[in-house]
């Protein structure tokens, strides 16, 4: 679940249906290519290993930079392999030989890179005194029989690898734990440096030091406290200890602005300028719901998510009323009805272009956090008699889950019989399906 810069708002987080961590790759028949990231010296390298001949390899992943939507991997990385060159082919990143197959060794030298992709995690995060994290993601490839394949292709294929990182014995910390070596690193990011960790702290926190004294001070308390709340709220979610790391990249803007994302065990914060120098109510909520929103996913998004993503209304709205939730106890000066209207506002423009489903396919992934924050509020209202509420829904959908992936059927089967009327459930499907004047439904919906 990534997060595209915007006025310290999340976007449309990656959350903005972005899609989700990829879990396993490929067949246990197909043999995995073999990847480990490492520093030599001073100089980061990455040996690919490959499992099977090709005259193209294509990284699955191969998001363009936002500023100037151009390739990032020429920036940021060199290829030492003789006779091998790294190119553009349509929509990836390739590498190909100068003739016949590409070697079953490449190996490459990079420069750390923390730039914002479109749609994609950022391939490095570096704070100020130095210390970085690494994305794995990206060192993920798959095989192609020809350079005209790639150039036909429009979506990624899942090729399995093994992915390793190493930094010459320095700490790191994966999935919450410290290491000398991380291995299977898939989706993730590893973060090199040593960091203070208490036994009874739920979350490992890495501020960069560069950050406005208030915002670390106010993170180092607030996010721990989240986690715990919610676990009280839904119950243990599946990931080890989950990691928060947030950048700062300089006070030049004139404004406030934040980027982010949430992979599996960890959310990113990038906060930038001048208005952040200086603590104002405004940006203390819009910071807290933030981190609540990203740290809702540890259990609506990971612990249970949805099925397809044309119904990710059910993780990223129920996330946003989650973190609203958060905010509003936090500071019960936030305006929660505010939030709630402009969700309303929102999801009524969204439904009167399509249905719910179609969202993404209209580039309008806006729709999933309104209309979806507006059917956990249904719930929420439904519980309230019994002393129940969203969270206490929540904490049901996971108990009662077998796979971890719940459909929008299963979801308004749950949300009966936790007390949401049948009519009301009858509103919510007519929502989801769209092309109305969706105002009268969704006030009806949410009416006493």
């Amino acid at each position: 679940m990534k997060f595209l810069p915007v006025l310290f708002l999340s976007l449309l987080t990656a959350c903005s249906v972005n899609s989700p961590p990829r879990e396993t790759r490929a067949v246990a028949a197909t043999p995995a290519n073999d990847v480990l990231i490492f520093r030599e010296g001073d100089e980061w390298k990455a040996r690919f290993r490959f499992a099977a001949d090709a005259p193209v390899w294509a990284f699955e992943r191969s998001a363009l930079l936002q500023v100037g939507e151009t390739p990032w991997r020429p920036e940021s990385w060199e290829v030492l392999t003789p006779g091998v060159s790294l190119v553009r082919i349509g929509d990836f990143d390739v590498f190909v030989a100068a003739k016949g197959h590409v070697p079953r060794e490449v190996t490459i030298r990079f420069q750390p890179l923390a730039k914002d992709l479109i749609a994609d995690y950022d391939p490095a995060i570096i704070l100020s005194d130095g210390t970085l994290a690494i994305y794995g993601g990206h060192y993920n490839l798959f095989p192609a029989e020809s350079r005209e394949a790639v150039e036909a292709l429009r979506e990624p294929r899942e090729y399995p690898a093994h992915i390793s990182l190493t930094a010459g014995g320095a700490p790191l910390l994966f999935e919450g734990r410290r290491v000398t070596r991380a291995d299977d690193i898939g989706d993730n990011y590893v973060y090199i440096g040593d960091v203070a960790l208490s036994p009874d702290d739920p979350v490992a926190t890495i501020l960069d030091p560069g950050l406005p004294g208030w915002i670390s001070a106010r993170l180092r308390d607030f996010t721990p406290s989240v986690f715990r709340g919610f676990e009280a709220e839904m119950g243990p979610h599946k990931s080890n200890r989950p990691m928060v790391i947030a950048s700062w990249a300089g006070a030049d803007f004139a404004g406030s602005s934040t980027g982010g994302s949430v992979t599996p065990g960890l959310i990113t914060m990038r906060l930038e300028g001048k208005q952040l120098m200086k603590e104002t109510p405004d940006a203390l909520n819009r910071m807290r719901w933030f981190i609540a929103h990203e740290a809702a996913h540890f259990w609506l998004g990971q612990t249970i998510g949805y099925a397809t993503p044309d119904e990710a209304w059910i993780t990223e709205g129920g996330a946003d009323f989650l973190a609203m939730q958060v905010a509003l106890r936090a500071d019960p000066a936030y305006d929660g009805k505010a939030f709630m209207a402009d969700a309303r506002g929102d999801c009524v423009a969204a439904l009167a272009k399509g249905s719910l489903a179609d969202a993404r396919r209209r580039n309008d992934q806006r729709a999933y956090y309104a209309c979806g924050s507006l059917f956990a509020q249904a719930v929420d209202k439904a519980g309230q008699p019994r002393g129940k509420g969203f969270p206490d829904f929540v904490r049901g959908l996971i108990e009662s889950d077998a796979d971890g992936k719940v459909t929008g059927a299963e979801w308004l089967k749950a949300a009966r019989a936790f007390g949401v009327s049948a009519d009301r459930i009858t509103r919510i499907e007519t929502l989801i399906a769209g092309n109305l004047d969706a105002a009268p439904a969704i006030d009806a919906l949410l009416g006493d």
